[in-house]
């Protein structure tokens, strides 16, 4: 079947997320070699990182793994490879405050990427086109998935919690403390986290009606440092 006659039948427009959609349906499919070497080196690490976009996680991935790691939710993880949720892995993500966030996705997407992160090719042409941040806003919540949107929109909870709103992560480190995660995570002792993929920032701030859309719109994620964690 064709790439993109498969993406339609599986209702996404990004490929890869292809087994996600998978994880949502419980269904296992082969996993290709590099997926395989990426899940081999999160097992030598002995630390699942969950690498949700727009919150400093190439740098951490290239710390922990000597790689950029795809944005796969743990949902995915524990689907393909449940022995990750042995207690000896320490799983952890980093929250970002979704204002904050969105801004810098906003910028992103505008320019098509950043330092090492590009812009997916499907949705380069549709976010050049966006003149202001209500453009942004209107896209996110016009789509009636987290698979219509870049991985930059999609909310936060999508990518480390349960489809009952509980964490899958040991640890949720706000970005303001990325400092500290030497003395929190084991593999990452003695370790300097860097900033590698620099968005230059020109949207630094939004009118109060924007933040309470976004507010709105990631509503999930501002409660996420307070959720409940799932028993894995």
């Amino acid at each position: 079947m064709p790439q993109r006659l498969f993406e339609k039948f599986c209702r996404v427009k990004i490929y890869g997320d292809i087994h996600e959609r998978a994880t949502d349906l419980g269904i296992q499919l082969p996993l290709g070699s590099k997926r395989k070497n990426r899940l081999q080196q999160i097992r030598e690490a002995r630390t699942l990182f969950i690498h949700v976009p727009k919150n400093a996680g190439t740098s951490i991935s290239q710390q922990l793994y000597g790689r950029s790691m795809r944005h796969e939710t743990a949902r995915y993880y524990f689907h393909v490879a449940p022995d990750l949720k042995n207690p000896a892995v320490s799983r952890f993500a980093i929250w970002r405050d979704p204002v904050e966030r969105f801004l810098s996705a906003y910028d992103f997407a505008r320019a098509g990427g950043a330092g090492l992160a590009t812009l997916h090719p499907r949705f380069r042409p549709l976010y050049r086109q966006f003149r202001s941040v209500n453009d942004a806003l209107d896209h996110i919540e016009q789509a009636k998935s987290p698979y219509e949107l870049d991985h930059v929109f999609r909310p936060q909870s999508w990518y480390v919690c349960d489809w009952n709103n509980r964490l899958l992560v040991d640890r949720l480190i706000p970005l303001t403390e990325i400092t500290e995660l030497p003395k929190i995570v084991p593999a990452l002792t003695g370790c300097r986290i860097p900033h590698l993929n620099h968005t230059k920032r020109t949207t630094l701030r939004a009118t109060p009606h924007q933040i309470d859309r976004i507010r709105r719109f990631y509503a999930q994620d501002e409660q996420l440092l307070h959720a409940p964690r799932a028993n894995c």
